[in-house]
């Protein structure tokens, strides 16, 4: 994926923010709100900067921002369905959740037609009813001056030897029970929730991982030593290095857990031509090629150029690449609840 990425990125010429503006490759911009569902935050700071405002509020467009938790917005686009109108027209989801609500039939299809750009984002990222907009691995974060010999795999996490040291994401709790599953069996084929809930528990023995809320107070607490060592997104583990963290990335022996973001649009939006319209705006390849450099994923739009060290940096070897799992959307359409629930009454508590 970052190979091509750099390579297709060559062919790619620079395009004037004012042009982008006021064509947006044929989504023509007919103004009124457009209501946003994001995690706020750095991620909504970042959207804002180098793309809400250069490229949709300037073609005329009021961006209403609903910044909430992840499960916060999906339960809100659950219960829609049963709306006469959906309460946002624009939600920024990853691959999974956006898999789970196609499957309770909760989003827009959208095609080239609706998004023009979305000829130019990697196939195989791409669903009916997903825009792919940034992609990464979960791997794993450490301090190097504290930790002269660091995890290796996922399975290093569970050593009583980092016992206290090591910082969980509340929010992404459905990461940790991955990293056990590769732990368990080195796949996310078939995962065992009997199995992943046994292992986390082991974890909670042996190591005693202490949990944050997100990726902010896991990048404090690193910042302050709390602790050591965090499973992490690679983008968020070099966005934290370039913030002054004294973090490095270790890349797992069992390979990294990809992660896709992207965005969806909720059926009965209040605009829907102003959500197709922000979607082909966010895949502007210039304004997503600079957003990147400062998340540090990797652009999903193979027209975005990054300069050679920056995509260096970003990209993940051949090797690294071939290592990568694919979520197991399947198995979180269905254990889903039933985990979240265990994981904050039982693994919480």
């Amino acid at each position: 994926m970052g190979y091509q990425i750099s390579r297709r990125g060559l062919l790619a010429g620079t395009i004037g923010a004012v042009a982008t503006m006021a064509a947006t490759r044929g989504v023509r911009a007919e103004g009124g709100q457009i209501v946003v569902a994001d995690w706020g935050g750095d991620w909504n700071d970042r959207a804002v900067q180098f793309l809400e405002a250069p490229y949709v509020e300037k073609a005329g467009y009021t961006v209403v921002r609903d910044l909430d938790g992840f499960d916060q917005r999906r339960t809100k686009i659950i219960a829609s369905r049963r709306l006469p109108r959906a309460p946002m027209d624009v939600a920024h989801m990853d691959d999974a959740t956006a898999f789970e609500l196609n499957a309770l039939d909760a989003l827009d299809k959208i095609d080239e037609t609706a998004v023009p750009r979305l000829k130019d984002v990697i196939p195989l990222l791409r669903t009916p009813t997903f825009v792919p907009w940034q992609y990464s691995a979960w791997i794993i974060g450490y301090n190097p001056s504290k930790l002269k010999d660091g995890p290796k795999s996922f399975g290093d996490l569970w050593d009583p030897k980092y016992k206290g040291i090591i910082g969980l994401s509340n929010e992404h709790w459905f990461h940790h029970m991955e990293c056990a599953a590769l732990k368990i069996g080195k796949s996310l084929d078939n995962m065992d929730a009997e199995a992943v809930k046994a292992s986390m528990m082991e974890w909670k023995k042996a190591a005693s991982p202490r949990i944050y809320p997100n990726h902010l107070q896991i990048e404090q607490a690193l910042k302050n030593e709390e602790i050591l060592i965090a499973p992490e997104y690679k983008a968020r583990i070099l966005q934290f290095a370039s913030d002054g963290v004294n973090v490095v990335s270790s890349y797992p022996a069992e390979g990294g857990i990809t992660i896709i973001f992207g965005l969806v649009m909720p059926k009965k939006g209040p605009n829907p031509d102003g959500g197709k319209f922000y979607c082909n705006a966010l895949l502007d390849p210039d304004g997503l090629a600079a957003l990147v450099q400062k998340s540090f994923y990797s652009p999903a739009n193979t027209k975005s150029v990054l300069p050679e060290a920056a995509a260096k940096q970003i990209a993940f070897t051949p090797n690294e690449q071939k290592a990568l799992h694919n979520r197991p959307h399947a198995f979180w359409l269905k254990n889903r609840s039933d985990l979240l629930d265990w994981w904050n009454k039982e693994f919480k508590s």
